[in-house]
């Protein structure tokens, strides 16, 4: 993986998703040379946060903003607080409006968004695997005449809905947009879909009917779920995955 180089920004805004992931949006300088794609990474530092070689500790995160979001100088990063062992996500959850980062990127070719395939989009989700798809869906309803999109997203239960309400406006507001969600751990009451999203896919997706893929959560989710998809018809060719 040949660097990248590694260019400045300001935390703009901190937006708290749940009790334990908040979504740093960051702004590039005027004249800042960035680009990437929709389910690219790119490597975050603080400049003051330095291992005890004096260097500063790197952590790769999925890019969750859109690249037309550029114009605006910002680009956003979601990110889940590990708790103990979490080095920098920690260190991360402590900066404030106005703080210095770096970004080093983009990187990844192998799961980035065609946004002119006309194909109907199936995105399947686990956890903070949400992030790039968000990006993904974002640039396609930026464009004049975005495919049917569905979004199957499964987490632990109703507190740990990373977007919830970017995502339930779009399936109000959004025509051919279609939300599903899964909760794997579910309180008294949950009447939808309960289950990981591999368990569930056979009754919502028994067959191929055309759709392009991408799959973003932990490895055991991702192995199981293109077993399946496989196993149901779906061409290689239409699914794209990545795991974290």
């Amino acid at each position: 993986m040949a660097k990248r180089p590694v260019v400045s920004a300001a935390v703009a805004e901190i937006i708290r998703e749940t009790p334990r992931v908040s979504t740093f949006v960051l702004e590039f300088p005027k004249g800042t040379d960035f680009d990437f794609r929709s389910g690219q990474f790119a490597m975050l530092s603080l400049p003051d946060f330095l291992n005890d070689k004096g260097r500063p500790v790197r952590r790769a995160y999925s890019i969750a903003s859109s690249p037309p979001e550029l114009r605006d100088r910002r680009i956003a990063f979601t990110i889940t607080r590990k708790g103990e062992g979490g080095y920098f996500s920690n260190r991360i959850h402590e900066s404030r409006v106005g703080d210095s980062a770096l970004v080093e990127g983009p990187y990844g070719t192998s799961f980035v968004l065609d946004p002119l395939d006309p194909r109907p989009h199936l995105f399947l989700a686990a956890g903070s695997g949400i992030a790039p798809l968000r990006s993904m869906i974002r640039t396609l309803l930026s464009g004049e005449t975005p495919p049917p999109i569905e979004l199957l997203y499964g987490f632990r239960d109703r507190e740990d809905f990373i977007y919830a309400e970017e995502m339930k406006e779009y399936e109000k507001a959004v025509p051919g947009f279609t939300l599903r969600v899964a909760h794997s751990r579910p309180s008294p009451g949950w009447t939808g879909h309960s289950g990981r999203v591999p368990e569930i896919l056979p009754r919502l997706y028994p067959s191929y009917q055309g759709q392009v893929v991408y799959i973003c959560g932990h490895p055991e989710m991702v192995i199981s779920t293109v077993s399946w998809l496989k196993s149901a018809g779906f061409p290689e060719e239409s699914i794209r995955k990545e795991q974290w």
